[in-house]
């Protein structure tokens, strides 16, 4: 036990010799001697990251004699991790080389400090830098925590100020991108002073303020390394990374309505913004270029009077303030039942309607957040795009060949308020019900099979769900496979224009067209109608599944005309117009 002891303690002694030796290999300088390396110099900082700053780390030394020289980089703990150098010989004087950030595999290690060390084989002594050079790959993290106003109104320049956090130790760089265009584009750079945490934008670009649109803000930093990092942490910006309050807006004159129709002889009250002052404003029927009502207001409530007399449909109010102009769609009411209830897609063309709501600088719409307001003006000031491709040739087809109807809108219907589908021989959905309510769609399918008839002029229509509140639509579902009626259908599929051929017809529905209907690229076919439903007609593009179809659930009837180009054609097609005419005799019998 002893011996044992006694040999553990010269090999503990024996190893105390060697670090000892080894600490004196490693010492700079001879305790009489001078030192064997001097003016040791390495670059504080490198980014190894192929953007040409910083890539290499630059480092230099003297020897006051000639020697045989290993270089290495170590990391913090002395392993090795590139060797620069094996036993070169390199003569007195000042020597310079650099580093490419990489190891000796060719990768580059972790972020952290790498040293300097010299070896000098011939005498059989060893120098580490005092000081290593710092490797840094990430991206600083910047974060923009305000952006003010939100809001810029168009024709005068609004300044715009951005504060961030993050570092500050290079120019911030600030960019304006505009993201109502696809890609978001880049209008405006703007260079920040070093230090600072705050950037301001004139708002004006080529000397011009920026028109209309939505704006993502983003801020770039460098960090030590002149590591580029910015929020949002890609460019351009995109909606999954940007944040509520990092964006603004530009409008001109914008003004909301009512989504749920007015009577006539009853007011409807805009609400208008666009910088203040008084507004102007001309009440219009749809498509028609006659003034029928005009008024003025202090803003920026507006009432705009119905006449009386005025005819059940859609009407224009065009509200103009400071020279800009902009188009409320107004559903009225005449107050007289009529055989055929058409129902206006109002939340539809809410859920769609792309404004900025939460100010991350990209807009809103039911299919991009989970809820919008009921509010909100119509984007820019212009009318749905749903309104004047579909739901006015409709009206204006059916007003010109005295086709009589009562009109409401999808909303009213949610909410229950009337004149709803009870008491009414048929409905017409004059676009796309792309959302709508749960209760709704069961209050839709039960009136058809209680005897009603219903034409729908959508596509991608009836298959989504939304809830509604008192102040919005939220919680939008994915499209099912099934509409509110049980029809499985198809997505809509594009192709090259084709008529719609007629492959059944029990109800005459093609009559006088000789069963060959207008000419659509895009079209949404049946994969299969509800249980229980009985074919009664059917047409569709030749090699594809029937588009259009009618047929008996219940009591009652469906006609769905299955293609989004249908209205387009009313005043151009005869065998458009005659299919229309037939549908409408059938549904308002």
């Amino acid at each position: 036990m002893t011996e044992t002891v006694n040999r553990s303690a010269r090999a503990a002694f024996a190893l105390l010799v060697v670090a000892t030796v080894a600490a004196f290999f490693v010492t700079q300088r001879l305790k009489t001697g001078e030192a064997v390396v001097k003016n040791i110099v390495v670059q504080a900082y490198m980014s190894p990251n192929a953007d040409g700053l910083m890539d290499r780390a630059r480092m230099a030394f003297t020897l006051p004699r000639g020697d045989r020289v290993t270089l290495d980089m170590d990391d913090p703990q002395g392993d090795r991790v590139r060797r620069l150098l094996d036993g070169a010989h390199l003569g007195r004087g000042r020597h310079t080389f650099t580093w490419d950030g990489k190891n000796d595999n060719g990768l580059v290690p972790r972020d952290g400090h790498y040293y300097l060390r010299v070896v000098l084989r011939d005498q059989g002594r060893a120098v580490t830098s005092p000081t290593g050079v710092l490797l840094l790959t990430h991206p600083p993290r910047p974060r923009i925590v305000s952006v003010s106003p939100r809001l810029g109104l168009a024709r005068r320049a609004t300044p715009v100020t951005v504060r961030f956090v993050g570092p500050s130790g290079s120019q911030p760089v600030l960019r304006i991108w505009r993201t109502d265009r696809r890609p978001p584009v880049l209008v405006a750079t703007v260079m920040g002073r070093r230090g600072s945490h705050s950037l301001r934008f004139g708002g004006t670009v080529g000397g011009r303020p920026l028109p209309p649109g939505d704006y993502s803000v983003s801020v770039s930093v460098r960090n030590v390394a002149l590591v580029e990092g910015s929020f949002p942490p890609h460019l351009p910006p995109t909606r999954l990374e940007s944040l509520p309050g990092t964006g603004f807006s530009v409008i001109g004159t914008v003004a909301a309505g009512p989504l749920e129709p007015v009577a006539a002889g009853g007011t409807a009250r805009l609400s208008v913004e666009g910088g203040g002052g008084r507004v102007r404003w001309q009440l219009r029927r749809l498509g028609a270029p006659r003034t029928i009502a005009h008024g003025k207001a202090k803003g920026p409530v507006v009432a705009v009077r119905i006449p009386r007399r005025a005819a059940a449909g859609e009407y224009v109010a065009v509200v103009t303030q400071r020279g800009r102009t902009a188009r409320v769609p107004l559903t009225v009411h005449a107050g007289r039942r009529r055989r055929v209830l058409v129902v206006v897609p109002t939340m539809t063309w809410q859920g769609m309607n792309p404004v900025d709501d939460d100010a991350d600088g990209f807009a809103d719409t039911l299919f991009s957040a989970r809820s919008v307001p009921l509010a909100r003006p119509f984007a820019h000031g212009r009318l749905p795009a749903g309104l004047t491709a579909a739901v006015g040739p409709l009206l204006r087809f059916l007003e010109a060949h005295g086709l009589h109807f009562d009109v409401t809108t999808d909303l009213a219907l949610a909410r229950g308020h009337g004149p709803l589908p009870a008491g009414h021989a048929g409905v017409v959905l004059a676009g796309p019900e792309t959302w709508t309510t749960a209760r709704l769609a069961v209050q839709l399918q039960a009136y058809v099979r209680t005897g009603g008839r219903v034409l729908s002029l959508g596509v991608d229509s009836l298959q989504r769900a939304v809830v509604l509140t008192t102040t919005g639509l939220e919680e939008p579902s994915r499209a099912a496979p099934a509409d509110a009626f049980g029809e499985d259908l198809a997505s809509p599929e594009l192709g090259r224009p084709a008529p719609l051929v007629a492959s059944s017809d029990r109800i005459g529905l093609f009559g006088g067209t000789n069963g060959v209907v207008g000419s659509f690229i895009e079209t949404e076919p049946s994969r299969s109608l509800p249980h229980g439903a009985r074919s009664l007609a059917a047409a569709g593009r030749e090699g594809r599944g029937p588009a259009l179809v009618a047929y008996r659930l219940g009591r009652g009837m469906v006609i769905r005309i299955g293609t989004p180009g249908w209205a387009r054609l009313l005043d151009s097609s005869p065998e458009v117009a005659a299919v229309t005419e037939r549908a409408w005799a059938r549904i308002s019998r």
